[in-house]
């Protein structure tokens, strides 16, 4: 098979969606939010979380391709990444991809183990659970949303965050869910901004989505809301004194979030993503 088919299957464009949470844990971990010290950065704890982050991710989108096109929602080359519905791989092919995909994730996982085993089983079982269930069924009870910023946003952000700090506590992973907000709201922007596209093909296929369940123009609006929700707890947050005054740095992303508002693409959502969450992290690294 083609690396070019491997590569298209991924959809990576979307890997934003965890890269961010991965790099926003670790500068947490890193700059010792909660009640315990500063962690000491390691490269191979980082690189095995970003790695495993990274092969879940596009694990999950091929699964999901491969759900869609059995339940017959994705029957036309541009649904999904376009490989099965194309003819470029079959159904089967995606199936055994996306598990050799989440079989590397595991493997970091294990190797990942001996930090703070509960909270790696923890994670794991949500994930997959999310992943799964996500891919096989939830999809057509309006909980599509609620998933990807459970496992996307929360969960890989404190995952990130636990894995790397010498102890963790509640307070902690409080404080890090609340730093996590703004990238919540970003990724799904992304998978609203994909909502919104295919709302028509998703409402023959009884697929519920925000989109699908609102008018066109409410659906909108919420998107306005999920891309430019972010810059506003930027701007609270700075006022009540949890983020740094250099996280205004974030407003340089406006002119994206405006396009992305503009254009509703997907890809462009993403990409609104990462530049705004690059920001966002390395603002977070002169937290006192």
């Amino acid at each position: 098979m083609r690396i070019g088919t491997l590569f298209q299957a991924t959809r990576a464009y979307s890997l934003p969606a965890s890269v961010v949470p991965v790099l926003l844990g670790t500068v947490l971990a890193i700059r010792g939010v909660g009640d315990v010290p500063p962690a000491q950065f390691h490269w191979s704890i980082f690189v095995l979380v970003l790695v495993g982050a990274v092969l879940a991710h596009v694990g999950a989108n091929v699964l999901n391709d491969y759900f869609d096109f059995r339940r017959g929602i994705d029957t036309r080359p541009e649904h999904g990444s376009g490989v099965i519905t194309s003819g470029a791989m079959t159904a089967r092919q995606a199936l055994l991809y996306a598990l050799v995909l989440l079989a590397g994730a595991a493997l970091c996982g294990l190797a990942l183990l001996r930090t703070h085993p509960v909270l790696i089983f923890t994670l794991v079982a949500i994930g997959l659970g999310c992943l799964v269930f996500y891919s096989a069924f939830l999809k057509s009870f309006a909980l599509g949303e609620p998933m990807i910023i459970l496992s996307f946003g929360l969960g890989l952000t404190i995952g990130a965050y636990g894995v790397q700090v010498s102890e963790l506590t509640s307070r902690g992973c409080w404080l890090a869910a609340l730093y996590s907000v703004p990238i919540c709201l970003l990724v799904d922007a992304i998978l609203h901004a994909n909502n919104l596209r295919d709302a028509q093909d998703d409402h023959r296929s009884k697929v519920r989505t925000m989109a699908n369940l609102v008018s066109r123009k409410t659906g909108e609006r919420w998107q306005l809301v999920l891309l430019f929700g972010p810059l506003l707890f930027v701007l609270v947050g700075i006022v009540l004194g949890w983020l740094p005054i250099w996280s205004l740095v974030t407003l340089l992303a406006t002119p994206l979030l405006m396009r992305a508002a503009r254009t509703g693409s997907v890809e462009g959502t993403a990409q609104t993503h990462l530049i705004f969450g690059v920001l966002y992290v390395g603002s977070l690294l002169l937290l006192r």
